[in-house]
């Protein structure tokens, strides 16, 4: 016999909020219709409690795997995470920076647009503007990196490898 597939997040806080419309209805608050279910020994309200509570461990580990290479996200989902990239960070640079390094599968073609959608400071630039400041950004970065490595791999250490950093070691 096949054994069910384990409820989803939303399926168990909705088995939750059942719970708690049926059994705590007159309790205000969450906080205080988990006391009442701990009081009442409520076993199946506190075992969906601590079912949602490891659903959202997983999902927070899970947080970061849309950034990994690879990855393929939906035009909506990376919209999402671009508006929020764009709202996070008030300096265009930076943000700019931050979408081309999390979105790095993702055509400048199609990233400027997106960016151009939630930056009012975009306004007069166009998209083509906004791809070629999205390629200086990546390819000056690349560059940058490169040339440093270079002269780090060829320079003579002298010191600490730490830097005067204490908690880095050699």
């Amino acid at each position: 016999m096949a054994e069910a597939p384990a409820p989803t997040l939303p399926e168990l806080e909705a088995a939750l909020a059942r719970m708690v419309q049926e059994r705590y209805p007159h309790a205000e608050s969450d906080d205080e219709a988990e006391l009442q279910a701990m009081a009442a020994r409520d076993c199946e309200y506190l075992l969906t409690r601590i079912r949602i509570l490891e659903a959202e461990l997983v999902e927070a580990n899970d947080e970061v795997k849309w950034i990994a290479p690879g990855h393929r996200s939906s035009p909506a989902q990376a919209l999402k995470r671009i508006k929020a990239l764009c709202t996070r960070f008030p300096d265009l640079f930076q943000s700019m920076l931050v979408v081309t390094v999390t979105h790095p599968a993702v055509a400048k073609e199609m990233l400027a647009p997106a960016i151009k959608q939630f930056r009012r400071d975009t306004d007069t630039l166009s998209s083509e503007d906004m791809s070629g400041l999205l390629v200086a950004i990546s390819n000056g970065a690349q560059q940058a990196f490169e040339a440093v490595l270079r002269t780090r791999k060829n320079a003579e250490r002298k010191g600490s490898g730490g830097g005067g950093v204490s908690w880095v070691k050699d």
